[in-house]
């Protein structure tokens, strides 16, 4: 199966923008969790330090992984110390609940807009 597992962990405050770029690419199926955690930087005006972040997952075609994540990275990336990361991962298995088909890599679209 020609299927990656893209999981990025950007500043919360950069979601908006990240969603958007996603989006005027192409990119439609994508999941978003609050998490928190802790990295270089710390909270230390919270009782347990950790930062609020967003985590997205993406599925997407191998043809497309790289592009996808640099497109995260770039559109995420204010300089701020701590900012996250992009992990690409293989899936071995993955199926559509509607149907209980395994979905092809064919399905995920994205496409590259010409900037100008």
């Amino acid at each position: 199966m020609a299927i990656k597992k893209i999981t990025a962990i950007i500043d919360e405050l950069q979601l908006t923008a990240v969603e958007t770029a996603l989006e005027s690419q192409g990119v439609k199926g994508f999941t978003i969790h609050p998490v928190q955690g802790r990295g270089d930087y710390c909270n230390t005006y919270s009782r347990n330090q950790l930062v609020n972040h967003a985590q997205i997952e993406i599925y997407t075609s191998v043809k497309h992984a790289n592009k996808i994540a640099k497109l995260i990275i770039q559109t995420a990336d204010v300089g701020a110390q701590s900012e996250g990361l992009v992990a690409i991962t293989a899936v071995d298995q993955l199926y559509w609940v509607c149907s209980g088909d395994t979905a092809a890599a064919n399905e995920f679209k994205y496409y590259e807009v010409e900037h100008g």
